[in-house]
């Protein structure tokens, strides 16, 4: 199992904090994003992680180096990344994937379990997803039981649209190497060949559940705390949450899962 962050985004809304820092790198309790979802990569057994850079991608660099305790680091860089989006991300990423993925956007913080659930649930691709509030914005996931039935970003969400039975995207994947090898990437690969550069890796993940090209279970977070920093807002709402001081008492050289 290796792991795939994409954090080559601006962080437009979070400014003046992301002029001169990358949106990754910005601190929640003293502690930049990346390094609490590199902490739990490592508490749950994975050993290789793809960062996928654009925004000040040297900081990045410079922050992390090539290895983070028992994670090996290596980097991607979009290098038009202000005139792209995460689907283009995603694609530049396609040479170095090995094996099966977890891909994270690199704009997450959230418990360590949350990995070790997605991780353990019996699904060779999994969406982990949160019960939809009226706060919440962006890509629903509709399922029946435990598998995804549909996905609907949030431009396909019309004036009317469910909201009852839908599920919160925390953009946090599981997929097997046969998945994203051979279904997600090529699709991706179409998408981009068309021009749709800057647009969202999720389309192709719809079109594959449509199609039934991909089966896609799905993991509720259920208690497990979870949060997507895309304002200032979000960061001083998170600020708040304790939650965040979970790793002072995990020990990270002595992974709770095993490495996939």
């Amino acid at each position: 199992m290796q792991a795939i962050i994409l954090a080559a985004g601006q962080g437009s809304r979070l400014r003046p904090l992301t002029d001169h820092r990358p949106k990754c790198l910005v601190k929640v309790q003293g502690k930049p994003i990346l390094e609490y979802q590199l902490e739990a990569l490592c508490a749950a057994g994975v050993r290789e992680c793809v960062i996928v850079v654009g925004h000040l991608a040297a900081q990045v660099r410079n922050t992390i180096g090539s290895r983070y305790r028992n994670l090996s680091i290596t980097y991607v860089e979009n290098e038009i990344y202000d005139r792209t989006n995460n689907i283009y991300s995603l694609w530049l990423a396609r040479t170095k994937i090995t094996d099966d993925v977890l891909l994270l956007e690199g704009d997450l913080i959230f418990e360590p379990e949350l990995l070790m659930d997605v991780l353990d649930a019996p699904y060779e691709n999994a969406a982990v997803v949160d019960r939809f509030q009226s706060f919440m914005n962006g890509t629903v996931i509709l399922a029946r039981g435990h598998a995804a039935d549909a996905m609907v970003l949030k431009r396909e969400q019309s004036l009317g649209f469910d909201y009852r039975t839908a599920l919160k995207t925390v953009n946090i994947y599981k997929f097997s190497y046969e998945a994203i090898s051979d279904d997600l990437m090529p699709a991706l690969g179409a998408y981009i060949a068309q021009g749709a550069t800057d647009d969202y890796y999720e389309m192709a993940i719809a079109d594959a559940i449509a199609d039934q090209t991909m089966r896609m279970g799905v993991v509720h977070t259920g208690l497990r705390a979870w949060a997507e920093i895309d304002t200032v807002e979000d960061l001083a709402d998170t600020e708040r949450m304790r939650r965040w001081q979970w790793s002072r008492n995990v020990d990270l050289d002595t992974p709770t899962a095993l490495a996939r």
